[in-house]
């Protein structure tokens, strides 16, 4: 049976690669761990495509019970199960943010890339911290006045240019 994930510094797959991904065979995947550097995941193509695969039919199950339209309560109190911070957003907001979910997750379910997915989540996510916190929600929704203008602002300079 094989381990969810073992980790082995990036110099080994470097230094002795046959032996670094010959590890593959008792764990799923592999953390290249480097310095100062983001960890990167080494995972068998078969992995990879089985668990697109999970994720698109999840997909299309999501999409097919919501498409159903169940009831407005259970839909919520299901997002509520797994996102707790959307006890901060108003209902209409959590409908909203149910539409999104499920309509970009289809979309990358279909080019297999999740990146967008948990960009929604990120999103929804800061909106309901902004929601949490009356102050800065008051902050951010009030009404602006021509007062509020601090006049205009110099354009930013392009990295390895001076500002003028």
């Amino acid at each position: 049976m094989a381990t969810t994930s073992e980790s082995v510094p990036f110099s080994e797959l470097i230094q002795h690669p046959r032996e670094t991904t010959s590890r593959l065979d008792r764990a799923e995947t592999l953390r290249l761990v480097r310095r100062n550097q983001p960890d990167l995941m080494l995972v068998a193509a078969e992995r990879a495509e089985r668990d697109a695969e999970i994720f698109d039919v999840t997909t299309r199950l999501l999409v097919g019970i919501i498409a159903r339209e169940p009831a407005p309560e259970v839909l919520r109190s299901s997002v509520l199960g797994v996102f707790a911070w959307t006890r901060f957003l108003p209902d209409a907001a959590v409908d909203e943010f149910l539409a999104e979910l499920v309509g970009v997750a289809r979309a990358s379910a279909e080019i297999r890339n999740l990146r967008p997915v948990a960009q929604v989540i990120v999103e929804w996510q800061h909106t309901a911290e902004i929601h949490a916190d009356p102050e800065l929600y008051r902050m951010l929704t009030r009404e602006f006045s021509p007062e509020d203008d601090f006049g205009p602002v110099d354009v930013p300079a392009q990295p390895g240019q001076e500002a003028g």
